[in-house]
């Protein structure tokens, strides 16, 4: 018994309708997950901002609490100035670039989230509610 061999005009026939499948299918794929971000496009932005100040803080806490020689050491107290008589304050001043990185590695997720919620009311507005 032979077997039947398809020419290559239809090879490339069957190729074309195989490719012509193949994109519907992506086609579709990509069209569900589109209509999935723009669903859920809100809540997966609070997701990561929130995990991203959780990790964030639990980082500067670690680093905080941890002393290695790697690690930047807080709390470094420099020598007693004589126009600040406060402790405290001392303490603040000597380590304000370090409290400023972990003030500023926590606020830029919230600031980041507040700034897409008004773009998008800023943007898409309020179309839909209507006062009677």
């Amino acid at each position: 018994m032979s077997k039947y061999r398809l020419d290559p005009l239809e090879e490339l026939r069957l190729e074309k309708r195989h490719f012509r499948e193949e994109r519907k299918i992506a086609s579709q794929r990509l069209s569900y997950q589109l209509q999935y971000l723009n669903d859920n496009w809100g809540s997966m932005l609070t997701k990561g901002v929130a995990s991203s100040i959780k990790s964030k803080f639990s980082e500067t806490m670690d680093n905080m609490s941890s002393v290695s020689s790697t690690s930047v050491t807080p709390f470094i107290t420099k020598a007693r100035n004589p126009w600040l008589h406060n402790t405290v304050t001392q303490i603040v001043l000597s380590n304000l670039p370090l409290i400023g990185s972990a003030a500023w590695n926590l606020a830029k997720p919230a600031l980041i989230a507040f700034g897409a919620k008004k773009m998008t009311s800023i943007l898409f507005g309020r179309r839909g509610r209507r006062k009677k």
